[in-house]
């Protein structure tokens, strides 16, 4: 009668690291498979376990000094070991539960996730704080893995498949990539079956959760690059908004304001890498670039840093694009109107005004001017592509100066782990530009997007990469004829969810 209770207790090391004890004695397997000595299943906890009070947490890293780019390598191979090991690092409350995720046969360490998350991710992110106070940018405590439980499936597995996103993004070329990515599908299907039938009952369908789910599976979906789907997550997300009475209800509402902006982003930013024919609305209302400017002073997203008046223009200049390829009142001299003021206000954006008063100046005016350049070059080449512009030799000259002027700012911009991971858009800009220019300019761009796609841990730059291979390939030089298909390259791989009721985990 007694060994009967004494068989269901995990042994000490199990309880410490949060795993699920197999209850073997006198030592478990779990700790053997280790290689670490099982304290065994006593009554009185061995003097060397020390569980942190509540809310603490402790990781490896912090306060690293910027590795340089062969012992960042080898950090990136230490810290994406494979995610069913623990480290004996990650220390945890003791009224955390022996295992958040159950799922099946299948249990994953919350303790793996949230120390790989703390020592890799987190750490990551950190110098962005320098450019200023960043909300959404956290390490991952106690208390978020007890919120976490309380959480729906979609939200919390979608946590776990950005975690594994981002390792097998790290560990490319690492045979075992290959079973992370098997358990990333597993964790995938689950969390997709997970937020089906919470849209399959009507009074959750319009929820706020559900939309934070959405967002956060679209953009583990795009993180990892295997789809071309994209599109039919924000025209979900379209329509509930649309149903709950537009975007100025929904922003009344203070939990969905970031994520509001989230997928103004995906949305407009997408929209300037699909074929003008396959726009989508939401990416090319002026009166959602009005509305922008009304509700948000500041950047629009703390991952995607473009200046909101230039996001704005972004938008504009989708706008034209889509009326070109439609039936509209409106005539193509109207349009060229239109697009040579919207040139007019981008040439006489200051970066200089825009970051005064800013932390670290310096770096916003960096940023600010790779955008300014950015925005020139994508103006001008996707208008020429629908004819809205015409093909001078006075834009063709102040084209190429841009070109120019981009490839030495975004390669100041990825010096700097602070703007480091700004540069993917406009540097895909630069690689669309680099069929007009030299072979150094096309190199530059491909050398650059597979180390960004390593250290950022996304798929991202590795599909720009293969779009920009083929477009330069194919003997057009047209903006339409790279992107022929829609495409999405952003680096904002997940959403803070940590507003939403019931209090779900933070995602990053």
């Amino acid at each position: 009668m007694e060994s009967k209770p004494r068989s269901k207790r995990h042994c000490w090391e199990c309880r410490r690291r949060c795993l699920v004890c197999d209850f073997t004695e006198p030592a478990c397997r779990r700790c053997s498979t280790s290689g670490i000595e099982c304290p065994g299943y006593g009554d009185v906890k061995p003097v060397k376990f020390k569980w942190l009070p509540p809310g603490k947490v402790v990781s490896r890293g912090r306060g690293r000094k910027k590795s340089s780019s062969k012992e960042a390598a080898s950090e990136t191979t230490k810290s994406t070991k494979t995610i069913t090991k623990l480290s004996s690092k990650a220390v945890l409350n003791d009224n955390i539960p022996i295992s958040l995720f159950n799922i099946g046969t299948e249990t994953y360490d919350i303790a793996e996730c949230i120390e790989y998350f703390n020592s890799c991710i987190y750490q990551g992110l950190l110098p962005l704080c320098e450019l200023g106070d960043n909300p959404h940018i956290y390490p991952l405590s106690a208390k978020h893995v007890r919120r976490a439980s309380w959480a729906p499936d979609y939200l919390r597995l979608g946590m776990i498949c950005m975690i594994l996103g981002h390792q097998i993004n790290r560990m490319r070329g690492n045979p075992e990539s290959r079973r992370l990515t098997e358990k990333f599908y597993s964790y995938w299907g689950l969390s997709i079956r997970s937020l089906r039938d919470h849209l399959d009952k009507e009074d959750r369908r319009h929820g706020d959760t559900v939309i934070g789910g959405i967002l956060t599976l679209l953009l583990v979906d795009v993180q990892l690059g295997t789809s071309l789907n994209w599109r039919c997550h924000l025209e979900g997300l379209y329509g509930l908004i649309m149903q709950r009475g537009g975007f100025e209800a929904t922003t009344r509402s203070r939990v969905l304001k970031p994520l509001l902006r989230c997928l103004w982003v995906l949305a407009v930013m997408g929209n300037t890498t699909c074929p003008a024919s396959d726009l989508l609305t939401i990416g090319s209302e002026p009166e959602t670039a009005n509305f922008l400017l009304k509700q948000f002073r500041k950047e629009m997203s703390p991952y995607h840093m473009c200046p909101l008046p230039l996001f704005s223009d972004i938008i504009r200049v989708n706008h034209l694009r889509m009326c070109a390829t439609q039936y509209t009142n409106t005539t193509t001299e109207e349009l060229s109107q239109e697009a040579n003021t919207i040139l007019q206000r981008v040439q006489d954006f200051s970066p200089e005004q825009w970051a005064d008063s800013r932390r670290s100046p310096e770096d916003w005016v960096l940023i600010g001017r790779i955008h300014q350049a950015a925005v020139v070059i994508y103006l001008i080449l996707s208008l020429q592509s629908v004819s809205i512009l015409p093909v001078t030799c006075e834009l063709s000259a102040y084209c190429a100066t841009q070109g120019k002027l981009l490839q030495v700012l975004i390669s100041n911009g990825l010096s700097s782990p602070k703007t480091e991971r700004f540069m993917v858009w406009p540097l895909i800009v630069l690689g669309v530009y680099a069929v007009h220019g030299d072979l150094a300019m096309r190199a530059f761009v491909i050398k650059q997007l597979p180390d960004l796609s390593r250290n950022l841990g996304t798929s991202v730059p590795l599909t720009a990469k293969q779009v920009l291979e083929s477009f330069w390939d194919s003997g057009e030089s047209r903006w339409d004829a790279c992107f022929s298909k829609p495409y999405i390259f952003t680096m904002q791989i997940a959403v803070d969810t940590g507003e939403l009721p019931p209090s779900p985990m933070a995602i990053h």
